[in-house]
């Protein structure tokens, strides 16, 4: 086996591992609310978005790690721009294992 192709795969698995991570993070923040009217009157409509917004980046997290038919390039700048969103939009732990990804995918290029 070569090299490239078990940074590949431990890439894959970084970025999977991740998605499935942040897509929790974000259902969780869902789920533990009992009152939509409440939640949205204290924290504010900004926080509903964010949380929708995390559910969609950590299914494109996700979409991108698997690629069926290769619709994303798989590019350390995609990386990049993925942990941002994800450090912003849910949280700095699965953002940190992409980020460590995007590294992986730097390092192979040089």
């Amino acid at each position: 086996m070569e090299r490239s192709d078990i940074y590949r795969k431990v890439m894959r698995i970084l970025v999977i591992f991740g998605g499935v991570i942040g897509f929790l993070y974000a259902f969780l923040r869902i789920y533990n609310v009992e009152d939509v009217s409440q939640w949205i009157q204290y924290k504010g409509i900004v926080s509903v978005i964010i949380v929708n917004c995390g559910l969609l980046v950590a299914s494109f997290t996700i979409v991108t790690a698997l690629k069926p038919g290769n619709p994303i390039p798989w590019h350390w700048i995609t990386l990049a721009i993925l942990t941002a969103l994800t450090a912003i939009s849910i949280h700095p732990i699965p953002a940190f294992l992409i980020f460590i990804a995007g590294i992986l995918e730097l390092a192979k290029e040089l």
